[in-house]
Order: C-alpha cells, then structure tokens, then sequence
C-alpha cells in the first residue's frame, strides 16, 4: 500500500489541465531512487495533498446544499458542481505550483515534464489556438514577437479570472482571446465563427478550406477530451497548410516495448478504477495521443514531418513531446 501511495501524482487536464510530478518505476532500485528524489518539495506530493480535489468536490456540495440552499443540486446539477470543484481544485494547486523554487538542474536538462515545454513552445507564430489553457502556466512562453494573435479555448469559467490577470501580467493581453468552450467542434466552431476566425454556418473543415490557425497549442489536454480521435481531426482541420501542432501530453505507458513498464502500466489502471478521471477534469491516462494524431492526417497523406520524444517510460505518467507540420 505504502509503495503505491509513494507515487506522486497530480494531472493538470482535460479541456482542463494535468500536472506531472510522477515518477512510478518498476523494480525496488527504481523505486528507492524515485523515493529518493521525491524528498525535494517540488517532487515531493504530500498525503494531504492527494486528497486536494476530492475534498474540493465534498467542500462544494456542502456549499450548495447549506448555503445556497440548493438542496437537490448534487443530483441535478453534479456537472457544474463538478466543474467548480475542479476550477477551485487548479487554482490552489497553481499557485501552489508558482510558488516553488525549480529544481536542481540534470545532466539531461529535463528532470520533469515541464521541462518539455518551452522548446516545444518555441515553435509558435502566427495565429495560435491554445486548447485548455487553464490559469495560463505557459503564458511566459508566448511573448514571441512571431505570435500575432492567441485564442485560448478553456471550457471551466472559474479559471477566466486567473488566466485573463495572467495574460495581462506576462504582456499579452491585448493578443490574448478567451473563448469559453471546449475543443469540441459543436462549441469550438460557433465560438471561432463570433470571432470571425471561421465562415458562419461552419460545421466541418476540409482541405480546400485552408484552416484558420498557423499553431495549435496541446498542453497536457488531449487526455481528457471526450473523443480523442474526433477532437484530433478536428484540430488538424483547423490548422492552415503549413501549421504545426505542437504537444506536450502524457499518454498510456508503453509497456509492450524496452522502454515501458508493465507495473507502470498497471498502477494507470489502479488509479483509473479508483476515478482518477472523475476528480481531475476528466483525465484518462490510457490514451495513445501519438496514433490519434498521426491518424488524424491519413486521409490527405500524412503529415509533412512529425518529430516526436518519448520521455518517462518507466513511469505511471510518460509523455510525448514535439512538432506535427501539416502539408502544405
């Protein structure tokens, strides 16, 4: 029991986000070095903490049911509920986050998934939609001056006011545009159209189209979308001939290659049963992001280049990094 607590977990997701600070290995030496290295704060994750969103959820049906006087509204509104418990939830945890100092640097220069993010990020410009953008985490990694414009599609409304004083803190709030909806193309779609991105009355995109975006941002988000397949074609029908999707996702653990690991694979089990998805916006870690992605451009041919990182593979949490380039 103790072993499996000493995984330290927490996933920013979903149209919402995931934050990584796992390190599961198979094996007792691989577990002696992750106990190890979990004794600094930053990749130390407390009891107390685990218990953060399930207690958000207690704490905001309480509320409603004894101070709002809503007394049925567990039953009949456990959506929004929900949805508050988990803005609530990534609010503390982020600024919890912000507030440690980074860890000592490795012979790799990546000691954990954020890491991964800024050169990936680098390679935004033009017109970029950023799915699920949370608080704004990556907002200091796009100032570029090549960015011209930037949408963020996140569908939770308690985090508006936190990612809206970010983008204004980091210098792009003039550039910055909240769209309140997921990526889904029922909601995605409408909300690009009011923003005159896309032809009224447009309910699907296809080659002859052109796209409307130049980058598209997935930062720890395609594991929570309700149809990862569909939401992966979507998003490539978005992008103008030449646009990149650049991604930072954790996916499930390879573990019928060298580089995965069966344990690891089994704990992503355990947590799914005990309703990991449920408290954390919806996150499922036993999506293959990669294959949705490559998927996506089949039908015109694949894409131009895809330059892709695996990282963590030993782990319950492994990512995927880099660069899809669509035709052009």
């Amino acid at each position: 029991h103790k072993w499996l607590l000493s995984t330290s977990l927490l996933l920013r997701c979903g149209s919402h986000h995931c934050w990584n600070q796992a390190t599961f290995c198979s094996g007792p030496c691989h577990l002696l070095a992750a106990l190890h290295a979990h004794q600094s704060p930053r990749h130390q994750f407390p009891s107390k903490l685990k218990l953060i969103s399930p207690t958000d959820h207690v704490k905001v049906n309480l509320e409603a049911v004894f101070k709002r006087g809503q007394i049925l509204s567990p039953l009949l509104q456990s959506g929004r509920l929900r949805d508050e418990a988990f803005g609530r939830f990534w609010v503390s945890f982020s600024n919890f986050v912000d507030s440690q100092p980074p860890p000592p640097p490795t012979q790799t220069g990546v000691q954990r998934s954020s890491d991964l993010i800024p050169p990936v990020l680098a390679h935004a410009s033009g017109l970029v939609l950023d799915v699920g953008p949370g608080t704004g985490t990556q907002m200091p990694l796009l100032r570029s001056s090549a960015i011209k414009a930037i949408y963020g599609a996140e569908p939770c409304h308690g985090l508006h006011t936190k990612l809206r004083s970010r983008a204004d803190a980091e210098g792009v709030g003039e550039k910055y545009h909240i769209l309140p909806c997921s990526v889904a193309a029922s909601e995605l779609f409408p909300a690009l159209q009011e923003q005159g991105l896309l032809p009224a009355g447009t309910t699907a995109l296809d080659q002859t189209t052109g796209g409307a975006f130049d980058t598209i941002l997935c930062v720890r988000v395609l594991c929570s979308v309700p149809d990862l397949e569909q939401s992966a074609r979507d998003l490539y029908s978005l992008l103008k001939p030449g646009g990149k999707i650049l991604i930072v996702e954790h996916v499930v653990n390879p573990w019928r290659t060298a580089k995965g690991s069966i344990v690891a694979r089994a704990v992503q089990a355990v947590y799914g049963f005990f309703g990991w998805s449920w408290f954390i916006g919806d996150c499922r870690m036993n999506r293959d992001t990669e294959k949705a992605l490559r998927g996506a451009a089949e039908a015109e041919g694949g894409w131009e280049s895809v330059e892709v990182e695996k990282w963590f593979g030993r782990t319950c949490m492994p990512y995927i990094a880099g660069v899809f380039v669509k035709r052009g």
